[in-house]
């Protein structure tokens, strides 16, 4: 199992954190420079880096994470519905957890959930 070195702060003032790879919903790149939030159901977790280093780390690493828009990369097997008409992924049944995609990777996350 991997797990990520993060914080519940952007200073870390709440020291370090072992969160499971696997429980990632998203990554968003909020107005922090050089650093990203993670998403899992219930928390947000943050860490240093650019949302691409971290999308296609953990893609080469072997999970399914994509860009789909400037600010979010989101955890393609994750996704449990996508609304076509506001371009937002949904991570639960309750449509709590969300993060928005781009027009143009829309086709890209409906294809990767129809497969």
């Amino acid at each position: 199992m991997m797990v990520l070195s993060v914080s519940k702060d952007p200073e870390a003032k709440s020291g370090f954190y072992e969160l499971p790879a696997d429980d990632v919903l998203f990554i968003e790149a909020p107005k922090y420079k050089d650093m990203v939030s993670f998403h899992t159901l219930t928390e947000k977790y943050y860490a240093p880096g650019t949302l691409r280093y971290w999308a296609e780390g953990l893609k080469a690493s072997g999970l399914d994470f994509a860009l789909v828009d400037r600010t979010n990369a989101i955890h393609l097997t994750k996704v449990k519905h996508v609304d076509r008409r506001f371009r937002i992924a949904y991570f639960d049944e309750r449509r709590s957890k969300f993060c928005t995609i781009s027009i143009s990777n829309v086709n890209k996350v409906l294809q990767y959930l129809s497969v």
